[in-house]
């Protein structure tokens, strides 16, 4: 097996860092990042003829956060 070189490990750790930090985001936030990716997206895809359906959030209102014990 190859020995990963120092700029590799260097940036594999990077990316592992990365995702960490992502995971540890609050729900509200990844919900408002999958939506800004929806709106950079929405204008390539109907370019291609796809339909595209963006959420819509109401920036007054907070995103409910879910209750402590709540499994559903």
């Amino acid at each position: 097996m190859d020995i990963l070189s120092p700029e590799m490990a260097r940036l594999l750790a990077a990316k592992a860092d990365r995702r960490h930090c992502l995971a540890a985001l609050p729900f509200p936030t990844k919900i408002r990042m999958v939506v800004r990716m929806q709106q950079m997206a929405a204008p390539v895809l109907r370019a291609r003829g796809r339909t595209v359906y963006v959420w819509r959030l109401d920036p007054e209102q907070p995103l409910a956060e879910k209750e402590p014990g709540d499994e559903t």
